[in-house]
């Protein structure tokens, strides 16, 4: 993919520079999560929670309702770090 090409992909997104503030806010929700993973666990246990860079942006008991609280207040699930927040962990067999 050349430069023109990808400018196109992007552009929809404010172009190169908004894309990439984008992508780092991502990252910092990312990191904010982590940080805040226990803090969270024990105040919204089973629950469904966003988090942007900022801190908590939205907590529901599904996935669904989760993404309906975001959209009303204007977020895009892409710029935040959504997790469940399970108290009984799942065994997993592969």
């Amino acid at each position: 993919m050349d430069d023109a090409e990808f400018e196109k992909l992007v552009e929809p997104f404010g172009g190169m520079a908004a894309f990439q503030k984008r992508l780092e806010r991502g990252h910092l929700a990312g990191l904010r999560m982590n940080q805040e993973w226990r803090t969270l666990l024990a105040q919204y246990p089973d629950q469904w929670v966003a988090v942007d860079a900022d801190g908590l942006a939205a907590v529901a008991d599904s996935h669904d309702a989760l993404l309906a609280a975001l959209a009303a207040k204007g977020l895009y699930a892409g710029d935040l770090a959504i997790k469940f927040l399970p108290t009984k962990p799942r065994k997993f067999t592969f």
